[in-house]
């Protein structure tokens, strides 16, 4: 039967209706501009984007002599680093500490000013004794094995870099023009270099003088045919250990031993040189380069072939006076006192044994009025069982009635979140460091929200339990600019992995219609998910990778926040690409045979998702991006090659995930698909709303 162009026009108002609705209940924008195939020789634009290269001071790290890391090249928080290479032998080194006081203690807190002790000669009890005899009021770092020397390559000590916050040199030489040459020196500095470099990095400006000769005592450096080097437990290994591992490797917390003693350590010498090889640890799946995020997780060769030396050379433990404290970790919140402080609403029991848990605790925050949450901390009550969490808001009260359907505190799921999410808070994992969100930025909340955590916990041999708890920080002021009340995602419904495929491609796609500000981008597969790449294709047709998950891990899942907001303007189109491993030869396929894979919640159903995390630069123009993307929602269900039991099964699922009615949307989109093409090409226009507002619909 025919029908008339005004039963399809009504039709496509009904669907695009109900899709607008399962957008506005899920809390998201859907993009749905997918294909899903087995992969093709030729790739696609977002596999072949290349890596931006990262600076040689990138992940420079090391202990200062209290014991405190610093990552040197990371950009967190600070616009300059000023770093002085420094000797207890020096004379003139010696001379320079007064006026490298006054310079530091001159400083904001966009600049961070640090001194470096590179000698092999030198132990660390030596320059902890040189620090306090001289009285130097800033942090000195031990640059143990020297690979802050080997990166930078000072000539002299003193010798001054500037690092701007992309860990580019811009500035290397000596600190004023006091000294003239070695024992010729003026009554006072005429020049400043190194304090012109810090002020004009910190504003953002050139350096003038990028590079002089420093004036001091030669840096002495081993010449080929001596000696190889041997690293040892308390000089090398124990301030990698304590800087990067000791988060998690401690008694107490969620890794399965201790890192913090040479008995520890030495025993798993070839294991730490392995493991670190391969790139399993420390956890972090983001290829470096594809993206620039806040806390990357990320060994540099040098520090991986000194756990592999050290373990060849028979882990040796070295001398005392080169042990550094052990690491101190802050109690308490670390952003301060919060405006509120949450706690889970009981305490949950994890059992000995058995899968992973994945429980949602609903918080009810019972404001007094709206207001917009601008930093966070989460505090896990059991750091042994708590892998990782994800907190979001909820308006709908469908976490409410979730939590009364079971007599356990919350809800469970097999990772998924399913219930509409009205904005994202945040992602916890062991060891990220708080912070507050971008200055004059916030998201926000509603004063009869929900707040949701989701545990990931697993079991540790033995009964435990977790109450977890969560601060949150209010803007006493309004904030310029708030982030959208539901992030923006980029994916994939139409997901149809046949059993055995072991490299199955959906790609999916969504031009913006508006300008926006990328914070942050949450990648998100199940099981058989292997790879994941999002890139950014801008107007001007260059094309910039935003993450890519080379080696997909369900359980090591992250929330990337970009060190930088980034801009992506009107026309830019966002690209996700993801590969499946659905055969026998996928050690976490949770299928054995393997089974027919579908879109869905379940542990053995499969999604992919990008959660992007903007600011719209008008709260206005949000509306623009769900109706563009409803309707090419709607295009892609008419094109998909699924059969109607994966239909319904994915709608099904949909219907979950975003609490809207599955068997009804079916209908809908059924009904809309045999009245293409004419409904799927022909966009919503400003008379068809109002003809439904006449209808009163």
């Amino acid at each position: 039967m025919r029908q008339s162009a005004g039963n399809i026009a009504g039709t496509r108002r009904r669907v695009l209706r109900h899709l607008g609705q399962l957008a506005a209940l899920a809390g998201v924008t859907l993009a749905l501009t997918t294909r899903g195939h087995a992969a093709e020789s030729s790739p696609a634009a977002a596999d072949t984007v290349s890596a931006v290269q990262t600076p040689a001071a990138r992940f420079l790290f090391a202990l200062d002599l209290d014991g405190k890391p610093h990552n040197i090249g990371d950009g967190d928080g600070y616009r300059a680093v000023a770093i002085v290479f420094l000797s207890k032998d020096c004379p003139i080194s010696r001379e320079y500490v007064p006026a490298l006081n006054r310079l530091a203690a001159a400083q904001d807190k966009y600049v961070k000013f640090l001194g470096v002790i590179s000698d092999e000669t030198c132990t660390r009890a030596d320059a902890r004794k040189f620090q306090q005899d001289f009285k130097i009021a800033f942090p000195v770092l031990f640059d143990a094995s020297g690979e802050i020397s080997d990166v930078l390559g000072p000539t002299h000590v003193p010798e001054a870099f500037v690092l701007d916050a992309n860990a580019q040199v811009v500035y290397r030489g000596r600190i004023d023009d006091w000294y003239g040459e070695p024992g010729k020196k003026r009554p006072q500095a005429t020049t400043h270099e190194l304090a012109d470099a810090i002020a004009a990095t910190a504003a953002g400006r050139p350096v003038e003088v990028a590079k002089t000769t420093p004036v001091g005592c030669p840096v002495e450096r081993a010449t080929p045919g001596e000696a190889e080097y041997i690293p040892t437990f308390n000089r090398d290994v124990a301030p990698l250990l304590f800087a990067k591992c000791a988060d998690c490797h401690r008694p107490g917390e969620v890794a399965p031993f201790s890192l913090l003693s040479y008995a520890d350590a030495s025993k798993r010498a070839k294991f730490l040189g392995s493991i670190t090889r391969s790139r399993k640890m420390p956890p972090w799946t983001a290829e470096i380069g594809h993206g620039d995020f806040l806390g990357e997780r990320h060994l540099t060769e040098q520090q991986i072939a000194l756990l592999e030396n050290w373990a060849k050379a028979g882990a040796p433990e070295g001398v005392a006076a080169d042990l550094p404290p052990l690491p101190e970790f802050p109690a308490g919140w670390r952003l301060g006192k919060p405006d509120v402080e949450l706690i889970a609403p009981a305490p949950f029991t994890v059992p000995a044994d058995g899968e992973d848990i994945f429980q949602h605790f609903i918080i009810p925050l019972d404001l007094d009025d709206n207001k917009t949450i601008v930093g966070w901390d989460f505090h896990p009550g059991n750091p042994a069982v708590v892998h990782h969490a994800i907190i979001f808001m909820d308006t709908s009260g469908v976490g409410r009635k979730r939590d009364a359907e079971t007599p356990e505190p919350g809800y469970r799921t097999s990772g998924s979140i399913g219930i509409p999410v009205a904005g994202i808070v945040g992602v916890w994992t062991p060891g990220m460091t708080p912070r507050f969100f971008p200055e004059n930025i916030g998201l926000p909340v509603r004063k009869n929200a929900d707040l949701v955590i989701q545990l990931h916990m697993h079991p540790s041999g033995k009964e435990e339990t977790d109450q977890s708890s969560i601060a949150l920080y209010f803007a006493d002021k309004p904030v310029e600019r708030t982030m959208a009340g539901a992030p923006l995602v980029v994916g994939s419904l139409m997901i149809d992995i046949p059993p055995g495929s072991n490299d199955y491609k959906v790609e999916s796609s969504v031009t913006l219609p508006i300008d926006v500000t990328l914070i942050s981008l949450l990648p998100h597969m199940h099981l058989v998910g292997k790879e994941m790449k999002l890139t950014a294709t801008k107007p001007d047709g260059t094309v910039e990778s935003l993450v890519w998950i080379k080696d997909w891990n369900f359980y090591w899942q992250n929330n990337y926040m970009y060190r930088e907001p980034i801009r992506l303007t009107k026309g830019t189109r966002l690209d996700i690409m993801s590969r499946y491993d659905n055969s026998s030869g996928n050690p976490q396929n949770p299928s054995s045979p393997p089974q027919r894979v579908l879109f869905g919640n379940g542990s053995t159903d499969e999604m992919c998702f990008g959660i992007f995390q903007v600011l719209a630069d008008k709260r206005s123009d949000e509306q623009k991006i769900a109706m563009a993307l409803m309707q090419s929602a709607f295009k892609q269900w008419n094109e998909a090659k699924i059969d109607e039991e994966g239909r319904r099964h994915i709608l099904d699922e949909a219907g979950k995930l975003f609490g809207a009615d599955g068997a009804a949307l079916n209908r809908l989109l059924n009904a809309g698909r045999r009245a293409a093409p004419q409904s799927a090409d022909k966009p919503a226009t400003s008379d068809d709303a109002s003809q439904e507002n006449r209808d009163g619909k």
